[in-house]
């Protein structure tokens, strides 16, 4: 019996510690304050997302893909274009194209047609002018005295015109029915000559306007297909592949064909 008693006070005491471990287990785990702060610190933890640049540079190798190689014949563009720009065929000389001596011709047929249209026409302006005579004198053809007299009319604008602008005062006198009567004798008759003889200086003075236009264009044409000769001379269409551009007039308009040839 004496034996017994220590064995049961040590369960009690045993039970007790148990129950006062798991009460507080319970109280630590129901009372925020009591747990522990598992990471401490002024603010929350961030993810920080490392990155890494990797520069390489690439040069040639023995087992690259890229090769360098020369272009035989190779034509600058800008070059060939510029060329015929200030003169016409010479880009296309340059490429080594057969039509730049075409475009040649063709300047050096407008140069001289504008400039045989262009002496025609002064010299049969001016003939038509000595055929007036000077208005200030009596005796011409035409003056400013016969027409005062003949209409009481003032010839102060008449002679301002005639010191500033002489074309303007002789297409006045052939074609203004009111200074008809300036002219001598039958008026209508005696102008004629004059008239036909301006009408055919207009013309050829148009013509040589027309010729300089016709240069311009040359110009333009000749720079744009330098350029096209010289890029389908660096890029080659193909095996057997050509393109062709040829331009033209058809029913007083420009044209413009381009035709695609492959040879088997």
């Amino acid at each position: 019996m004496n034996r017994a008693l220590p064995l049961v006070a040590l369960a009690l005491c045993c039970g007790c510690v148990m129950a006062a471990a798991v009460k507080a287990q319970a109280g630590t785990t129901a009372s925020p304050r009591l747990a522990l702060a598992l990471v401490s610190g002024a603010s929350r933890p961030q993810s920080i997302l490392m990155q890494r640049q990797v520069e390489r540079s690439w040069g040639l190798s023995d087992d690259s893909v890229y090769r360098e190689i020369d272009l035989p014949n190779w034509r600058s563009e800008a070059s060939a274009a510029a060329l015929s720009a200030a003169v016409p065929g010479a880009g296309q000389a340059y490429v080594g194209q057969k039509r730049a001596l075409v475009y040649a011709l063709t300047e050096a047929a407008g140069w001289t047609s504008r400039w045989i249209y262009q002496r025609r026409g002064r010299e049969l302006a001016d003939r038509a002018a000595e055929y007036a005579g000077a208005p200030a004198d009596p005796s011409s053809r035409w003056s400013f005295t016969r027409w005062e007299g003949a209409t009481s009319g003032d010839a102060s604008e008449l002679r301002t015109l005639y010191d500033h602008d002489r074309n303007v005062f002789y297409d006045r006198i052939a074609h203004d029915p009111g200074l008809l009567s300036g002219w001598s004798g039958n008026a209508t008759a005696t102008r004629t000559p004059f008239t036909d003889l301006r009408q055919v200086a207009d013309d050829r003075l148009r013509f040589s306007r027309y010729s300089g236009t016709a240069l311009w264009i040359n110009h333009i044409v000749s720079a744009v297909d330098a350029l096209r000769a010289a890029r389908l001379n660096n890029v080659a269409l193909g095996s057997g592949t050509r393109l062709g551009l040829a331009s033209g007039w058809r029913h007083g308009s420009p044209t413009l064909r381009a035709t695609l040839r492959r040879s088997f």
